[in-house]
């Protein structure tokens, strides 16, 4: 009878730490340890950026909604845009509309940042939360109408199409809303 080393067909003999049962050399468990780093890290990106892909996606879908609806506002009007009574249902829904599109957009602008700003959007990548930004960044722009509409924040005659464009604003800049609640609440206490 042949032995597995006289054998031309046997799988080779194991050294014997491996036979042992023992640990695999340090240069071997370095090599796996760095394997196993680069494959994380290559699947870490990868989840990111898909997950970044569908935010943008669902804010594209958002603004793309937003849209349609401003059209169809205007479209459906009887009167002028200029026309349309001041706290009307349609002048309200395209100062939200505006509202939530410039928090769509600036939800978007800050989707582009650092990628330090990539994994923590990734963390938070659920697509609620997104939605969630967009519509809570619309609500900015119906105060900031508020402020227009009772002079608190006097711009000249207040007619629509600057209400929206300050609902725009407002949306992608809620720092704006609150700086000009701050001014006003400074104003009334010294008075």
């Amino acid at each position: 009878m042949r032995t597995p080393e006289e054998e031309p067909d046997a799988p080779p003999a194991r050294p014997p730490a491996e036979a042992a049962g023992e640990a695999p050399p340090r240069r071997a468990r370095r090599r796996l340890a760095l394997r196993s780093r680069r494959r994380d890290r290559v699947a870490g990106v990868d989840t990111s950026s898909r997950l970044l892909r569908e935010q943008l996606w669902t804010l594209a879908l958002l603004a793309l909604l937003v849209l349609l609806l401003l059209v169809a506002l205007t479209a459906t009007a009887r009167a002028p845009v200029q026309q349309w009574p001041a706290w009307g249902t349609r002048t309200l829904l395209g100062v939200f509309s505006f509202g939530a599109l410039g928090a769509t957009f600036s939800a978007a602008r800050s989707l582009k940042g650092s990628s330090r700003r990539a994994r923590a959007h990734a963390r938070v990548s659920d697509a609620r939360v997104t939605l969630s930004r967009a519509v809570l960044g619309a609500l900015p722009g119906l105060a900031a109408y508020a402020f227009l509409q009772s002079r608190v924040l006097n711009l000249g005659d207040a007619d629509n199409s600057k209400a929206f464009a300050i609902a725009f604003i407002a949306g992608f800049s809620e720092r704006l809303v609150l700086k000009v609640a701050e001014t006003f609440a400074g104003e009334q206490r010294a008075r």
